[in-house]
């Protein structure tokens, strides 16, 4: 044992040894201040960042582009509560629950005070979930030797389905949101029997679609074609303040904290339910958020407050927003099935720096592991300092028109494409993605399970060719096997079995 805890203890050093390196902390510090300020443009989030980063790190050190997106990641958090405190519009969706208390206390004159509580909390809650992360570890670890080719299989299977069906309104959309992913990633060689696919004889085809191109399309020009179609300014929100001078806001930064140490019990509660939801695939901080303000809610001393302008629905929301995604990068690491949306991005980027998710990275790779987890808790204290410094004149981008925003993060988006070797085709697919990501958004489909159906595809096929090969048809009936799939068919009959059971509950009140 005290062998073990040693060998845990190098490799955390050597992780945080590597975060220490000048280039390190440099774009980590980059990446803050990016997730700071798309973080407050309403509706765009984590999902969105990663998806703009996406092609600068092809260029880049691993280390390098890993602070740089996970500080960015870490950021959003704050940078969206920004604009959900003092403008009333949640930079995520999820952050609509922290603007329920926030907004109220900057309409009396008390932004600085819940800016600085959900800076406070958001700190707690990061480095409460990079904890969980870091204990959890080594018991993944040993999870691991148990999982070979039809287990992998059968999670990577679990995870598409999972992150589409959680992330769309309807199951039969999720359902297909990964199917079209697989699709996608089948057109090109097929890297087990070197024969081309789907191609048309168009040369262009033979290595498929790029990642880059995909993800920058679907998210980030489907993004704001939807913004411009709507014809007016993401907040009409002009007037920001976080209350009176600066003698008043410092007041109130003092206040906020004081408030953050005082209800300390909702950080530790909210904490540990975004930890326990971010290792959940496909549940993200939306229902981390309301079952940390639910909670809190229940065993305040003043419920009644709750919804009115209460400190306490703030420290208590965000800190689960925080906590949860240390959590979620525990499976994304492990398995290759994503936490959220978000890390669905970020396994492209895995795959992109050469530490592709799965029982290597868990065993050769241990200091690249820790080296994530130490760049989530600086950035989280980091970001959230310097989001309250940066609150009161970035907030404002949220008021500027789509006219001038849309065509710029659209014009930034396909110069991202052109990172791809083939220059003028990834200008089309990213174009064309972007009008088909509009469209599925439209129609309600999935882009999260779309992407990483296009990202897992390839392990879902070799995997499954192992498995056959290995133990043939009989893989199936291995007994992890057979958990993880009856775990994909409750899924997919997850709707039938709800309205059985609300039919039951109401012929059980009849009789």
């Amino acid at each position: 044992m005290p062998e073990f805890l040693i060998e845990v203890g190098a490799t955390m050093g050597k992780g945080f040894l590597a975060l220490l390196e000048p280039l390190s902390l440099l774009f980590l510090l980059i990446g803050i201040i990016i997730g700071l300020i798309i973080g407050i443009l309403p509706g765009l989030g984590g999902t969105v960042t990663i998806a703009i980063l996406l092609p600068f790190t092809y260029a880049m050190e691993p280390n390098a582009a890993l602070a740089l997106v996970l500080g960015a990641f870490s950021a959003v958090s704050m940078g969206g509560s920004i604009p959900a405190i003092l403008l009333n519009t949640p930079g995520t969706g999820e952050q609509a629950i922290t603007s329920l208390d926030g907004y109220p206390m900057t309409k009396r004159g008390e932004g600085a005070r819940a800016l600085s509580a959900a800076a406070a909390a958001g700190v707690l809650g990061t480095l409460f979930g990079v904890v969980a992360l870091t204990l959890l570890i080594p018991v993944v670890r040993t999870i691991i030797l148990a999982v070979g080719a039809p287990e992998m299989f059968a999670l990577s299977l679990l995870g598409v389905l999972a992150i589409g069906v959680l992330t769309s309104e309807s199951v039969t959309r999720g359902i297909l949101s990964g199917l079209l992913g697989i699709m996608l990633s089948t057109i090109g060689y097929d890297a087990i029997t070197g024969a081309l696919r789907y191609t048309g004889g168009s040369l262009l085809l033979y290595d498929g679609f790029s990642i880059n191109a995909i993800t920058l399309g679907l998210f980030a020009v489907g993004e704001m074609i939807y913004i411009y179609s709507r014809g007016r300014s993401i907040s009409s929100n002009a007037g920001v303040s976080i209350g009176g001078g600066l003698a008043a806001q410092y007041v109130g930064i003092r206040k906020g904290i004081a408030d953050t140490w005082r209800y300390r019990g909702h950080v530790a509660r909210g904490g540990l339910i975004g930890s326990i939801v971010g290792l959940l695939p496909g549940m993200g901080g939306t229902v981390a958020m309301f079952f940390s303000y639910a909670t809190a809610k229940q065993r305040s001393k003043n419920p009644g407050e709750f919804g009115k302008g209460s400190v306490e629905g703030v420290i208590a929301a965000e800190s689960a927003n925080n906590a949860k995604e240390g959590g979620s990068l525990i499976p994304t690491l492990a398995f290759g099935i994503p936490g959220g949306s978000a890390m669905a991005i970020f396994i492209g980027v895995l795959y992109i720096v050469g530490l592709p998710p799965g029982p290597q990275l868990m065993n050769e790779h241990l200091d690249s592991v820790y080296y994530m987890a130490w760049s989530l808790a600086v950035a989280g204290i980091v970001g959230s300092v310097l989001g309250m410094i940066i609150a009161p004149y970035v907030a404002r981008l949220a008021t500027v028109s789509p006219g001038v925003l849309a065509p710029l993060l659209i014009a930034f988006a396909i110069g991202g494409a052109i990172v791809d070797d083939r220059l003028a085709f990834g200008i089309y697919v990213v174009i064309g993605a972007g009008l088909v990501g509009y469209w599925l958004r439209l129609l309600k489909y999935s882009l999260a399970g779309i992407t990483l159906g296009f990202l897992l595809g390839p392990v879902v096929e070799r995997q499954l060719f192992i498995s056959l090969s290995a133990y043939g048809p009989e893989f199936l009936l291995r007994p992890l096997t057979l958990v993880i799939l009856a775990l994909v068919l409750l899924l997919l009959f997850r709707p039938i079995l709800a309205r059985l059971f609300r039919r039951r509950s109401r012929v059980s009140l009849e009789v």
